[in-house]
């Protein structure tokens, strides 16, 4: 598969931007907002030392999508395509949800150490997923990586992240709101967080929806 997923939005204005996502890109670099230092708003369970001037590697990552998007509106319609080398998918829907899903891929292979164990699932990116998909993906995910690593797959490392995930959302959170204008930035970040929590609470429920999935049918 391609390492590069495009986001086309068109806002009812008709004004269109595009977002090309290198999936290895390297650390964003040169003129950054304030907001991006590290040391404001800094994450408690952020492991990266705040030496003078360092960047919140996932905000410096978002930074463009942002700014681009300040003054937009939660509830705005907006036209989404999410192109790949081998489909295309496209959207009409609320600018919340649509930049909810270019957040949590630009999220998922940043520079932060906590959200990028997530990108395995970005290489593999569809967007716009429900409660079921986001456990299938999230444990199939992690059993995998058991798997390769010669380990024994353990739930409750998954409890781990998911708490981290928790802590590290209110803190960047903060940091988002100091640089939008209006609530579309703060909602799609407010639903990745809701979509993830949901996903931790439901872990067990959705495992015995998924277990029914093999199990053989009996036929008359």
């Amino acid at each position: 598969m391609s390492d590069t997923i495009t986001y086309i939005f068109q806002v009812g204005s008709g004004a269109e931007h595009r977002f090309d996502i290198d999936l290895d890109r390297p650390a964003a670099d040169g003129a950054l907002p304030d907001w991006t230092l590290l040391e404001k708003d800094k994450c408690p369970n952020c492991p990266l030392p705040a030496k003078p001037g360092a960047r919140c590697p996932a905000a410096a990552d978002l930074a463009t999508v942002v700014e681009k998007f300040s003054a937009l509106a939660s509830i705005e319609n907006v036209s989404v395509r999410v192109v790949r080398s081998e489909f295309e998918l496209h959207k009409n829907t609320d600018s919340q949800t649509a930049l909810s899903a270019l957040m949590g891929l630009i999220l998922a292979t940043s520079g932060c150490p906590i959200l990028s164990r997530m990108r395995p699932l970005a290489h593999m990116h569809l967007p716009f997923p429900e409660e079921t998909e986001v456990v299938y993906r999230l444990v199939s995910m992690h059993v995998l990586k058991a798997f390769l690593e010669g380990t024994t797959a353990d739930l409750k490392a998954l409890e781990s992240f998911f708490a981290d995930v928790d802590t590290l959302n209110h803190a960047f959170a903060r940091r988002i709101k100091r640089a939008v204008k209006q609530d579309a930035g703060i909602n799609a970040l407010v639903m990745l967080h809701s979509r993830s929590m949901l996903a931790s609470l439901s872990i067990d429920d959705n495992l015995e929806k998924i277990r029914t999935w093999f199990q053989q049918k009996q036929t008359n």
